[in-house]
C-alpha cells in the first residue's frame, strides 16, 4: 500500500513538473527580450493601445460624417500603425535590441497618430485633417520598409 501512495506522489510531482515546463514555454517568447528593448516595445504598445482605445483613426474618421467617406485610409493606418509594432517587437526578439532611432521614429509616428485627435472637422478644415492622415500613412508605409529591411 505504502508503495502505490509513493507512486501516486510520484505521479503528481511527474505532472506538476510536466506542466511547469509546458507554461515556460509558452510563456518564454517574453522572457526573450533584452531589457531596454522589452521596455521600449512595452512603451510602444501601451501608446498604441491609447490610441485603439479611442477607436483608432478609422473610428475617428468615422464619427464625422465629413471624414467617413475616406475613412478606409484610417483603416489601413490602425493596421499599420499595428504592424510597426509588431516589427519593432521582432527585431527585439531578432537581436535582442533595436536601434534607439527606430524607437524614436515609432515613438514619433505613434504620436503623429495620437494628434491627429485634438483635430476637429468642425473647427479645423476637413483637408487639413486628411494630409495630416495621408502624412501618416505616408510615414507609416516608410517605417515598415525600414523596419522590414
Amino acid at each position: 500500500m505504502n508503495v502505490l501512495r509513493n507512486d501516486k506522489v510520484l505521479s503528481v510531482i511527474c505532472l506538476k513538473i510536466g506542466i511547469a515546463g509546458l507554461l515556460f514555454l509558452i510563456l518564454s517568447p517574453n522572457l526573450v527580450f533584452a531589457g531596454p528593448c522589452k521596455s521600449a516595445a512595452r512603451d510602444l504598445r501601451t501608446s498604441f493601445e491609447v490610441t485603439q482605445g479611442r477607436g483608432g483613426i478609422w473610428g475617428f474618421m468615422e464619427q464625422s460624417s465629413s471624414l467617413r467617406g475616406d475613412s478606409m485610409i484610417g483603416f489601413q493606418v490602425d493596421g499599420k500603425l499595428q504592424r510597426i509594432i509588431v516589427l519593432f517587437e521582432a527585431r527585439c526578439i531578432k537581436s535582442k535590441q533595436s536601434s534607439k532611432e527606430n524607437f524614436q521614429k515609432v515613438d514619433n509616428i505613434i504620436s503623429e497618430a495620437r494628434m491627429i485627435f485634438n483635430l476637429r472637422p468642425g473647427r479645423d478644415p476637413v483637408k487639413k485633417i486628411m494630409a495630416r492622415i495621408n502624412g501618416l500613412h505616408t510615414s507609416l508605409n516608410k517605417m515598415i520598409k525600414e523596419l522590414e529591411a
